[in-house]
């Protein structure tokens, strides 16, 4: 675009010297419309509307400082607009009779015009109507999606320069002094001293050719909707943001309650294209300077032409409305209301240090109720893979978190979540595919028979189901579970949860059985154990009802038992009429090494099994597994229902679990990756018990507790359990490779000395 003076040149051309009875001619000759013509209101150029045949069309007469492969720019972005998003309401161009989209007229003072005709679009100008309380949020995805819609538009006529560009309204500063308000002037110049380094801050952001000009003005509705967005002539390349800003400032300049329709605004906007924190940090800022562009380029251009005034001043008070409350607030508590109101700011947020953290913990979360690892607890900020950030910049390698099974912010799961969330989450009691394509493939991975799949969000809700079906199904009241067990937090399950209370205190209705600490414990060890625990819940009153176990047996201190003695914990409770639990919630998605389900490796058929954790990565997601006999003898007295259980979300993320575990063959590398983990282990302490199987290894040495803090010292995080807390806990994500185990056997190592 061409420039007078350091500023746009169809800002001080004279508008066109078209007028009615001109534009109906050119109607005539060049398009053959016999029409009846009326002028519309305009700043640079000459608009008029046309009636002909019962078509409505506009007929725009461009400013002779405006370059014609700008206009030809305009075309091409509409024809864009309509391919790519043929719903949205923009005008068609209208061809002349010689099939030109442009054509030229001639003014009365000599000069000569480009004319294009488009198609009138149904409805209200916005800024001449009382807006409906839907339409900030209407107009913020309106903006949105035609934003989406043009991503993909380019033109070498898009690089120039604006005046109305909020990112460059520190080239208005000349205005200042023709401020009408004398009082205006000097708090005006410290604002643009704000916005020096505006422009640059965009740079980095997301860009294209946009329309630079979704205004009340240029927008239309009717009967509950947007029905047209129209005027291209403000197309450049520019921030998506700044975009942004000059629509919400034109809704905010008509708005009683600025902050509210701001947010209804930004709930549209991100409905269609969700804004990046960077973003969002400017916001405020472009809002400001585009309401002082409005009121500066008032003050240069209305004396230019008195004859326009009312137009020129029509967005002056609502600017200084919004300037007079926004600009009291310094640029971070102005982003700051922005990211509250995009939900952009709690990530950010707590990514700093904070040194008060600790304290308002142990007041605010009942102290060692809620207990931390480590002496000197981690303040985390960030996930990667198999890494854990500090808030103090150090990395820590993960040895111990299971529950990102696939690893810390997983990208398929974080782009699977986000998704699914804008879209939609709500309980299962409707149907919705994400819930039926969840529990279709987990029952396909299952032994024949367990053909029932129910949602929870934990493990504890699963296993505690369990329990209440298999109460249900037997008609008994008793449990049974490893001497070092946990499977729940619910009080049902706490109560089989061994390891979390003393001896003395467990309930009659539970039962132990010594879990294998000796690899040779066989079938015929597991059978009596399981006719002991049953004695004693006899003589206690009850009987067997349910035999739950972790496959791995992590509480006990991670141990290998034999195939033969999980066959004979199952077979002995089915033969003492009771029902057997593999306790899936730790063990599962292929941590073994072998198959996608531990109790697999034992040619185990339960007749429950449950899954938590890792299942959706961190996404709380649960389910339990069974039989459809079970599960209808249960619904016959009682029913289950769980308001998040089986949320699209919830099973989106767990379905995208189960699509990397597969695509990327999680399973066989555990195997793989975990013998190479013990083998160096056993080489490191070639005189202490090793055991596990996959990514689930337990070292048994003394000082346990300490060493896992020399370990966290060193960078790597792992746990402690078992009897005393006396064996380290090793199940990092299944994603480690060669270069993590090394890097933990080198912390390891270095712990030892």
């Amino acid at each position: 675009m061409t420039q007078t003076g350091g500023q746009t040149a169809s800002m001080v051309e004279d508008p066109p010297d078209v007028d009615v009875r001109r534009a109906a001619q050119l109607l005539r000759s060049e398009y053959g419309l016999d029409a009846e013509v009326t002028e519309l209101r305009s700043e640079r150029d000459r608009n008029f509307l046309a009636e002909a045949d019962g078509r409505r069309f506009v007929v725009k007469v461009s400013n002779t400082g405006d370059d014609a492969e700008q206009i030809a720019m305009e075309c091409a972005a509409m024809d864009h607009v309509a391919a790519v998003d043929p719903g949205f309401p923009i005008p068609r161009v209208l061809t002349s009779v010689d099939g030109r989209a442009v054509v030229t007229v001639e003014a009365a003072d000599g000069r000569t015009h480009l004319v294009r005709v488009m198609t009138v679009m149904p409805g209200q100008v916005a800024d001449l109507t009382a807006l409906p309380a839907w339409f900030a949020t209407d107009f913020g995805s309106a903006t949105a999606r035609l934003t989406q819609a043009l991503q993909g538009f380019g033109h070498p006529a898009a690089y120039r320069r604006l005046d109305w560009d909020p990112r460059i309204v520190t080239s208005l500063r000349a205005y200042a002094d023709r401020l009408p308000q004398e009082h205006r002037r000097e708090p005006m110049r410290r604002l643009l001293d704000r916005f020096e380094g505006l422009d640059a801050a965009t740079r980095a952001l997301p860009a294209a050719v946009l329309h630079g000009d979704v205004t009340l003005s240029n927008v239309l509705l009717e009967d509950g909707g947007i029905t047209g967005v129209i005027d291209f002539g403000d197309m450049h390349h520019t921030a998506r943001v700044a975009e942004l800003a000059i629509s919400l400032t034109s809704l905010l300049r008509e708005s009683d309650d600025l902050w509210a329709d701001a947010g209804r605004f930004l709930d549209g906007y991100q409905r269609v294209l969700p804004l990046e924190p960077a973003e969002v940090e400017l916001i405020g800022e472009l809002i400001l300077a585009r309401s002082a562009a409005s009121v500066l380029i008032s003050a240069w251009r209305a004396p230019l032409y008195p004859d326009n005034e009312e137009y020129l001043t029509s967005l002056v008070a609502g600017s200084w409305r919004i300037l007079d409350l926004l600009a009291e607030l310094d640029p971070a508590a102005l982003a700051n209301r922005f990211h509250r109101l995009c939900g952009t700011s709690r990530v950010a947020s707590a990514q700093a240090a904070d040194p008060t953290l600790l304290v308002r913990r142990q007041s605010a979360l009942g102290g060692e109720l809620s207990p931390l690892f480590y002496r000197q607890p981690l303040q985390v900020v960030r996930g990667d893979g198999a890494w854990i950030h500090t808030a103090d910049g150090r990395r820590y390698l993960d040895a111990y978190n299971n529950v990102p099974v696939v690893g810390h912010a997983h990208p398929a799961v974080v782009q699977a979540v986000a998704r699914q969330a804008a879209v939609l989450n709500l309980n299962s009691r409707y149907l919705h595919p994400n819930v039926v394509e969840l529990a279709e493939r987990l029952v396909a991975s299952m032994p024949p028979g367990l053909d029932t799949c129910v949602f929870a969000n934990s493990g504890s809700e699963a296993n505690d189901l369990a329990w209440r079906m298999a109460r249900v199904v037997t008609g008994r009241g008793g449990a049974v579970a490893a001497d070092l067990s946990y499977h729940g937090v619910s009080e049902a399950t706490a109560a089989f949860s061994t390891n979390t209370y003393p001896a003395s205190a467990r309930p009659a209705h539970v039962a132990v059985f010594q879990a294998p600490r000796d690899p040779r414990d066989d079938g015929m060890v597991a059978a009596r154990e399981v006719r002991a625990a049953r004695s004693a819940l006899q003589s206690a009153g009850h009987d067997l009802a349910l035999l739950a176990v972790d496959s791995v047996f992590s509480s006990a201190g991670i141990l290998t038992p034999a195939s033969s003695f999980m066959r004979g914990l199952q077979d002995e409770t089915r033969a003492s009429g009771g029902l057997f639990l593999a306790d899936e919630v730790q063990a599962g998605f292929g941590r073994g090494g072998r198959n996608l389900w531990r109790f697999q490796d034992f040619g185990l058929t339960p007749d429950f099994v449950t899954l938590g954790k890792p299942m959706g990565n961190g996404h709380p997601v649960a389910a339990l597994i069974t039989r459809r006999e079970i599960a209808e003898a249960f619904v016959e007295v009682d029913e289950y229902f769980s308001t998040f259980g089986g949320n699209p979300v919830s099973c989106v993320a767990a379905l995208t679990v189960l699509d990397v575990v597969e695509q990327t063959g999680l399973v066989s590398r555990s195997g793989e990756i975990g013998a190479l983990l013990k083998a160096g282990l056993e080489s490191l302490v070639p005189d202490l018990p090793v055991r596990g199987q996959g990514l689930m290894v337990g070292v048994e040495l003394p000082g346990a507790v300490d060493f896992a803090e020399r370990l966290r010292d060193n960078g790597v995080l792992v746990g402690t359990t078992g009897p005393g807390g006396g064996v380290l806990k090793i199940r990092p994500p299944l994603i480690w490779d060669e270069s993590h185990v090394e890097r933990f056997l080198i912390g390891f190592q270095q712990a030892l000395r």
